[in-house]
């Protein structure tokens, strides 16, 4: 008869240590976006962040304990096992057959949970969590004074996720399971999608170039990380738009009154998308348009970003070879048959 203790999991423990967890961090999301004068701590976001990442996992893993019978089952569920075994002698002649590496020592990780929810039919939006993920990993490594515009993010959008998976895959009303925190999570999910609305909505007579487009949606302010960044009055008092007043234009952010140009900040998005390192080899990805001197112009597009010019002139009319901004004076030649025709002549 075995001496081996069964491992057991009470699943409605680990129920209510997600509940807790997620209560803590809205507690402390509250407190990070009250100012110190007021009694808030801007110190408590990265509790926040952690409470509420740890909350969510929690949750998620009760609800794979939950589609089995007993403990041990739920206990064999939520933990990791090895990917393989190793062959020990037995003392005996034979071999006894051990797992290698970690052997149900943890519980499962984000990509084991998801493997889990597809195995158990069980639903939920993982676009959605990997944001989450990456924003939470993000948010790790930044001062908690950096954090408080990113963190409103990260609770806007783990509100629907949290809704969503207590509604449908626990069968349970948010109200109830979440208490105050639930109506926290629900007034800062309204009041941050009506601000972030309205900021959208403020660029609409800024013009920012077309092309550049989806690096702007994708700045954020450099002091709190808050995407919610509004035109300038000023500059559109002014009749003045991106496109053109780039060295003019700036934005507000909404969460910490931050005031800066906008320009460098979708440039650094730009830059990072187009980056080569020429030490591997690499070749420029983009070069200085000729037409408005900025370093925007997409080579492999033959078109700049920025202020949409694109070649008059793609190939050479005699030899077909393509053009560059360069060939552009050339009447349609390449550099070798402009030279020819300019010794003819």
């Amino acid at each position: 008869m075995s001496n081996k203790s069964i491992k057991k999991l009470d699943a409605e423990k680990l129920y209510d240590n997600a509940i807790v967890s997620i209560q803590l961090g809205i507690e402390d999301f509250k407190l990070s976006q009250t100012s110190e004068r007021d009694g808030g701590n801007p110190s408590r976001a990265l509790s926040s962040v952690r409470n509420l990442y740890a909350g969510l996992l929690l949750l998620f893993k009760y609800g794979i304990a939950s589609k089995v019978k007993t403990e041990e089952m739920a206990y064999e569920l939520i933990h990791d096992h090895a990917t393989s075994a190793l062959p020990y002698p037995d003392g005996k002649g034979g071999v006894i057959w051990k797992p290698s590496g970690k052997f149900k020592t943890s519980t499962i990780d984000v990509g084991k949970i998801k493997e889990r929810f597809d195995s158990f039919e069980i639903n939920a939006d993982w676009t959605a969590i990997a944001k989450i993920q990456e924003c939470r990993n993000h948010l790790e490594h930044l001062h908690p004074r950096n954090t408080l515009g990113e963190l409103a993010e990260f609770v806007a959008d783990l509100f629907p996720v949290l809704s969503d998976f207590i509604i449908n895959e626990l069968e349970k009303i948010p109200q109830t399971v979440l208490g105050s925190a639930w109506e926290i999570m629900l007034q800062h999910k309204n009041f941050y999608t009506q601000k972030l609305d309205e900021c959208e909505k403020s660029w609409g007579d800024a013009y920012v170039p077309t092309g550049m487009a989806e690096f702007f949606k994708e700045c954020s302010c450099p002091k709190c990380g808050s995407k919610l960044l509004k035109a300038f009055s000023e500059n559109l008092d002014a009749g003045e738009t991106v496109v053109d007043d780039d060295d003019k234009f700036k934005y507000v952010c909404v969460a910490c009154g931050d005031i800066e140009l906008i320009a460098p900040l979708i440039m650094a998005k730009f830059e990072r998308e187009f980056f080569h390192w020429p030490p591997d080899g690499e070749e420029p990805k983009n070069e200085c348009c000729l037409q408005c001197d900025r370093n925007t112009f997409i080579i492999s597009e033959q078109a700049c970003r920025w202020c949409e010019a694109e070649l008059e002139y793609n190939e050479c009319v005699i030899c077909e070879e393509s053009l560059t901004q360069d060939d552009q004076w050339n009447g349609g030649l390449c550099s070798y048959h402009n030279y020819m025709a300019s010794k003819d002549d």
